[in-house]
C-alpha cells in the first residue's frame, strides 16, 4: 500500500492540483486533490468525455459556473459532473478553498458503439435538455417541507 500526501503533492503542481489516476492506480477510476487560493477565479475543471466525477469541497466557499448556470458550494456539500460538462470553479473567500473530485468511466461509454441507440430525434433532444437543467438542483436536506411547517407554525 502506498500512501499519497495530496497537499503536498498539489503545493508541488503549477495549477496547484495533484490527481491519482490510471498511471498511479491502474483501472478506470481516478481522485483529485485541488485548491483554489484566495479569491483565484475561473479554475476549468471538466471531467472528459466518458467520466463522471463528484465534486466535494473540503475548505471554504466556492462559486460554480457552467454555461448560464451559477450555484455556490461550501464545505461538507458535493455536486455531480458527466460527459465534458464545463464547469469554472471561483474562490469566494480570502482563505483557501480545497476540494476533491472523484470519478471513473461511466457506464454509457463502456456499451460498444453497435449496442448505443441511434441518433436522437428532435424530441428526444428537447426532452434530454429539460433533464440536464435539473442537474442543478440543490438539496439542502433530507426533509425539505421542514420549513413549511415553520410557516404554518407563525
Amino acid at each position: 500500500m502506498k500512501i499519497y500526501k495530496l497537499p503536498q503533492l498539489a503545493e508541488l503542481s503549477p495549477n496547484n492540483e495533484y490527481s491519482l489516476g490510471p498511471g498511479e492506480l491502474g483501472g478506470s477510476v481516478y481522485l483529485t486533490y485541488g485548491r483554489l487560493r484566495p479569491n483565484e477565479t475561473s479554475k476549468r475543471l471538466t471531467p472528459g468525455e466518458g467520466r463522471e466525477e463528484i465534486i466535494c469541497i473540503l475548505k471554504g466557499s466556492i462559486r460554480v459556473k457552467s454555461g448560464k448556470t451559477s450555484f455556490t458550494v461550501g464545505a461538507g456539500e458535493a455536486f455531480h459532473s458527466k460527459d465534458a460538462q464545463v464547469f469554472l470553479l471561483d474562490n469566494l473567500g480570502d482563505e483557501e478553498a480545497v476540494y476533491i473530485a472523484a470519478g471513473g468511466v461511466s457506464p454509457a461509454a463502456l456499451t460498444p458503439d453497435a449496442d448505443k441507440p441511434e441518433a436522437k430525434t428532435e424530441e428526444a433532444e428537447t426532452a434530454a435538455v429539460q433533464v440536464d437543467d435539473e442537474e442543478y438542483e440543490i438539496t439542502m436536506d433530507d426533509s425539505p417541507d421542514d420549513g413549511d411547517e415553520e410557516e404554518k407554525a407563525s
